[in-house]
């Protein structure tokens, strides 16, 4: 026999007492205000939000033990918090019973009649503070700074300048001046060349303290938001690995050439260094705790993206800055080795701070996934099938070095979750 409406029909209920629903009604649709304009025709609504799922209906106890079932039903009512309410239409909920109304009417009879009203029971949201990790990483990247200037001066107050050969320190300190060169660019013009470093170290030590500082002070951070390869997440990964491979190769310098030679190079190296891990914290701090974007739903043609690009936010991808985070936390690490123990402290306090940024950011991407194209294909076109986003074809080029963006063979690559 095939089932009916009324076969689908659910006992009615709250709290598990038992009574009997002629009909009912709840609020459905949309709530806003309608705005009507002088000398106009044409209303406009605006919608607020969907209306609350308020339940109102009358309700029936009928039977002998109409009055047991009656006072069963009150203490329910009257009873804090949610309960189970069964909806004979909609099914199974949690509502909170609201104001209510009971009759008596003695032509009736056994009959005892409610009007009920349940509101939704929707769970409190706790408020929980988030750390703002960005603030931490800028704020240990200050500190740094400061203990950088510290350590360089102390350093270089126990070395004797009379002691220092020009060709010495010209050998020890090329491959530092190499890195001053590339992450440092306004400083250039002050040292013209590596002699020209080395001799402003002998005869005015002070003199690289205060043009970092001064950098510092007028640093600028990264394009972060611009337009190009070169600004977003991709572009603050490059940029901040290509620095931690620079700090990291002057960790240590030759010992050649006398002690002092030794202890001069090795601290204008360690304040090159953390200079360069001060603008490696300012970068990454720079880098936003993301939010996933919502799926585009049907995407347009590939013509008409050609005059009207998707618009989607840019995303993390979880890999590369899971990849920057441990190699960058190695090479503070290593450079935290040689401090000494409140300097160690500082860069221990910087580490920590960028790698739970790092991971922070890692956490609102999207991670690698492999697959294989079944034929050769475009990048255009494995894009917009992936993604529903023909302009992502530079994303699939440049992960996996296609020679031609024209034809992607059928090998396994890696693209972007989403």
């Amino acid at each position: 026999m095939t089932e009916t409406w009324r076969d689908r029909l659910l006992p009615a209920s709250f709290r598990s007492i038992s009574f009997l629903i002629p009909q009912a009604s709840v609020p459905v649709g949309m709530k806003g205000q309608l705005h009507e304009f002088p000398q106009r025709d044409t209303p406009y609504f605006e919608q607020f939000g969907r209306q609350s799922q308020v339940h109102k209906f009358p309700a029936w106890i009928i039977g002998d033990d109409c009055f047991e079932r009656r006072d069963k039903l009150i203490e329910a009512l009257n009873t804090p918090g949610a309960g189970e309410l069964v909806h004979p239409w909609l099914g199974r909920m949690q509502v909170k019973a609201g104001e209510c109304d009971m009759t008596h009417d003695l032509v009736g009879g056994g009959m005892i009649t409610f009007e009920l009203t349940f509101y939704p029971a929707e769970p409190l949201s706790t408020p929980t503070a988030r750390v703002n990790t960005q603030a931490q990483v800028v704020k240990s990247s200050e500190s740094l700074l400061t203990s950088s200037l510290n350590r360089y001066e102390t350093s270089m107050a126990k070395v004797n300048t009379a002691r220092l050969g020009l060709l010495q320190m010209r050998n020890s300190l090329s491959n530092v001046f190499a890195v001053v060169q590339q992450q440092f660019t306004p400083l250039v013009s002050v040292f013209t060349d590596v002699t020209g470093f080395a001799q402003s170290l002998m005869n005015s030590p002070g003199a690289l303290s205060s043009l970092l500082s001064s950098y510092f002070g007028s640093f600028s951070g990264f394009n972060f938001f611009g337009s190009g390869s070169g600004s977003g997440y991709r572009g603050a990964v490059a940029e901040v690995t290509q620095q931690t491979q620079a700090a990291s190769s002057i960790n240590t310098v030759s010992t050649l050439g006398g002690t002092d030679v030794a202890k001069a190079s090795q601290a204008t190296a360690n304040l090159v260094q953390d200079s360069v891990l001060v603008q490696i914290g300012l970068i990454v701090s720079e880098m936003p705790v993301t939010v996933q974007p919502e799926s585009i739903g049907t995407a347009p043609s590939v013509d008409q993206q050609a005059l009207q690009p998707v618009v989607r936010p840019e995303v993390p991808v979880a890999d590369d800055v899971i990849e920057l985070r441990d190699t960058l936390n190695e090479t503070i690490h290593d450079a935290s080795l040689k401090a000494d123990p409140a300097h160690y402290i500082v860069l221990n306090t910087f580490r920590q701070d960028v790698v739970k940024h790092l991971t922070a950011v890692a956490q609102s991407g999207v991670r690698l996934v492999d697959i294989t194209p079944p034929q050769t294909l475009s990048a255009l076109v494995l894009a917009y099938q992936r993604f529903g986003d023909s302009t992502r074809s530079v994303e699939v080029v440049q992960r996996n070095r296609i020679r031609h963006p024209g034809f992607v063979p059928p090998v396994p690559i890696k693209l972007a979750q989403r």
